[in-house]
């Protein structure tokens, strides 16, 4: 995890090049013909705003960090709230390092770019941001970085506990299509098997995450999810093994009060109560019906079998 301090440390030396800038660039010239219809062209690409880093410490220290177009305006909404507001350098970089502390609780945090001229620009992504109560002896905050639409693999951005080196983050149903991702080692391949049943391949990018849509589609059942870091010469060199449930493809679109849910990689008690009763805030009510089984809210493991209970 990021400490408050090296957080700190990022946000002052981006802020110090944004002020001194590069001194020895040379002076812009003029354009002409070609040059300024290419410039022209480049000018009409806009980048959107993005997500990368969401850091949470045990006091409530946190820090964000991301991208965006050069020179722009990013506000960090909470909700529909502006939690705070940041300017891009000439790289698209931005940094927030909250003044207060976060107060324990679920957000869902999302991006909202301003450029004079134009219209304000929403993040394709949110992050759903669970701090647990200090005094509840949990292992740390949980970031889950999910597109809006619903569809794709989430991306884990903190998860409680120390970090490993490799794992499975997440298993998503983006449109009923199963998705499998993780983190691991960059550049190292992934295997993945289902009841030693080999299901494919992926790469870890340069920041360690990998993603996987199986070729072919796993039949609903319950299996053992397998997944191998290898090396250039084949051989395993980690292994992570968790119940796995494939859901029947009519039930990851909207999971019904009253029936039973097997946690996946990657599931939050906010995710399920929001498939389930529309509203991530009642994750209380799933909670309530399965205390014997959650020692803290935001600390929930792969293959648990959750009560889904009626609404009150």
């Amino acid at each position: 995890m990021i400490g408050v301090i090296g957080a700190v440390a990022i946000a002052v030396a981006i802020a110090l090049t944004i002020m001194l800038g590069d001194t020895d660039a040379p002076a812009p010239q003029p354009q002409t013909g070609s040059s300024q219809a290419s410039s022209a062209e480049q000018a009409e690409t806009i980048i959107p705003p993005t997500f990368d880093v969401v850091r949470v410490n045990p006091e409530g220290n946190a820090v964000m960090a991301g991208r965006a177009h050069p020179g722009s305006t990013v506000e960090v909404l909470d909700g529909d709230a502006v939690f705070g507001t940041i300017h891009t350098d000439t790289r698209g970089e931005w940094v927030f390092v909250p003044e207060h502390l976060l107060e324990p609780g679920e957000r869902r945090l999302g991006l909202r770019m301003l450029m004079e001229g134009r219209e304000p620009v929403l993040s394709e992504h949110v992050v759903i941001l669970v701090v647990p109560d200090r005094a509840s002896g949990s292992q740390g905050a949980l970031a889950l970085k999910v597109r809006r639409d619903g569809t794709g693999a989430s991306e884990v951005l903190q998860k409680p506990g120390s970090e490993d080196a490799f794992g499975v983050d997440a298993v998503d149903y983006g449109n009923g299509q199963l998705t499998i991702s993780g983190h691991g080692e960059a550049g190292k391949d992934v295997h993945l098997y289902v009841d030693n049943r080999f299901i494919g391949r992926a790469t870890a990018d340069d920041k360690g995450k990998w993603s996987l849509t199986p070729q072919d589609d796993v039949a609903p059942g319950t299996y053992t999810l397998r997944a191998d870091m290898v090396g250039a010469e084949g051989q395993v060199l980690a292994r992570r093994e968790m119940p796995f449930q494939r859901a029947e493809p009519a039930d990851t679109a909207n999971m019904q009060p009253g029936s039973f849910v097997v946690v996946q990689p990657g599931n939050s008690l906010w995710r399920l109560a929001r498939k389930t009763y529309g509203d991530g805030v009642r994750y209380h009510l799933i909670y309530e019906a399965n205390r014997e089984q959650i020692q803290t809210p935001d600390l929930i493991y792969p293959g648990q079998v959750f009560r889904l209970p009626g609404e009150k």
